[in-house]
């Protein structure tokens, strides 16, 4: 199983004839969206808080109001700024909403460039932003439509979705990208160097992993490696290999009713403390408390 299939997530849909769904998260903490991609679009509307998130290798800082844009297979994730407390919807919808399959002769010349991402929609719309007006009543009505489920919702949320695809056509016309845009590029052109990397850490977690050695399985140096494994996945080495450990011992405190002392040893914490330290960093709560649920 490669690297990028184990970060894909099989997004819970209402249903399978209707791929359209709409999260409204409330998160409190350092990390409140885990590094993933998925087949659907993806529209970020950001209410409360300060943030960033990393979109196809791209970081950018989000504030309230703020509308982000991920495209089918980018690589994303979220991070709040000095552990605030955030709030933001995530609308989460299917090309085949949009008539991929319908025969619809005007998918393929309008909708379909913006589905392969060789048309995109911008990659953040500040509220200053000159399209932001024409985005965001569309995006409250497709909340709205989605909350309430009156009578015809879902072809409500079609034309606004396709209302959407028109405001941002019609942007792209006015305002033409000087250059294509590089958004997601970094997942491609990395991801089998690190899939080698990934197989090797599931392999060999439980020992110490030095840089020196992560570096070496990607042939890059440690200074390229540590830049560009921080780009691809939101964290350091170090982190993520931590982070890699913690959700075993969960696993394990969970399912196999080992103590807190067995749990930390097999998957390579030497000392209680860090281990306990670290545990409560990533999931903010205890391993004795895990143990209790």
């Amino acid at each position: 199983m490669t690297a990028l299939k184990e970060l894909k997530e099989n997004t819970r849909m209402p249903g399978k004839h209707f791929l359209f769904n709409v999260f409204h998260n409330l998160s409190s903490g350092e990390r409140f969206l885990h590094l993933h991609w998925h087949e659907h679009m993806e529209i970020i509307y950001f209410v409360k808080g300060s943030g960033v998130f990393d979109i196809g290798g791209t970081s950018v800082d989000a504030a309230p109001g703020d509308l982000l844009f991920v495209h089918s297979g980018e690589l994303h994730a979220g991070y709040a700024v000095a552990n605030t407390d955030v709030d933001y919807y995530a609308i989460v919808f299917n090309k085949s909403l949009l008539g991929a399959d319908s025969g619809d002769p005007l998918y393929g010349p309008i909708v379909l460039p913006f589905m392969e991402g060789r048309k995109r929609f911008p990659l953040q719309l500040r509220p200053g932003d000159a399209p932001y007006a024409a985005y965001l009543p569309l995006i409250h009505r497709l909340i709205d439509e989605f909350e309430h489920k009156l009578p015809g919702y879902e072809l409500a949320v079609r034309s606004h979705l396709q209302l959407l695809i028109a405001a941002a056509l019609r942007w792209l016309e006015q305002n033409p990208p000087a250059r294509r845009e590089a958004r997601a590029p970094l997942s491609q052109l990395h991801a089998k160097q690190f899939e080698e990397l990934f197989a090797f850490i599931r392999a060999e977690y439980r020992r110490p992993i030095s840089l020196e050695e992560a570096a070496q399985l990607t042939n890059m140096s440690v200074h390229h490696f540590c830049k560009t494994f921080k780009k691809l996945t939101g964290r350091t080495f170090v982190e993520y290999v931590n982070l890699f450990r913690i959700n075993e011992a969960e696993k394990l405190l969970r399912t196999e009713g080992l103590s807190v002392t067995e749990a930390a040893e097999q998957v390579g914490f030497n000392s209680i403390n860090y281990f306990t330290r670290t545990f409560k960093q990533f999931k903010y709560y205890s391993p004795s408390q895990c143990k209790k649920e």
